[in-house]
């Protein structure tokens, strides 16, 4: 009868709490399994370099649209149009001169060209 007043008050899942006083000697962290138990150093490099390439791919494959985009579809770059002052929260238009000086400065010109 003991056994089975014991077996009521744990939770469904199984897992037992230290709090309650029952003894945890072959559950000293935690019932539940790690994720990467089974998993070699090997599985592991494997994963990571996945990781990796998909991630360079999202950095190729995001700048190559906008470069088709503009060479090949005729697109134009965009240009700033005034910039943003944050501690009023105001915003400033820039006249067509100062817009034009400021493309033709920037480093993304210099490196890319007007087109």
């Amino acid at each position: 009868m003991q056994n089975t007043r014991t077996q009521q008050n744990r939770p469904p899942n199984g897992a037992t709490s230290t709090k309650t006083g029952e003894n945890n000697s072959e559950h000293s962290k935690s019932s539940y399994k790690s994720r990467s138990a089974n998993i070699s150093p090997e599985q592991l490099r494997k994963i990571k370099g996945y990781q990796m390439m998909v991630a360079g791919a999202v950095f190729l494959i995001i700048p190559s649209l906008e470069l088709y985009r503009r060479l090949y579809a005729g697109g134009e770059r965009r240009i700033q149009q005034g910039e943003f002052n944050p501690t009023d929260g105001s915003i400033k238009e820039w006249e067509e001169e100062e817009k034009v000086r400021n493309f033709k400065d920037s480093w993304l010109t210099k490196l890319f060209g007007e087109k």
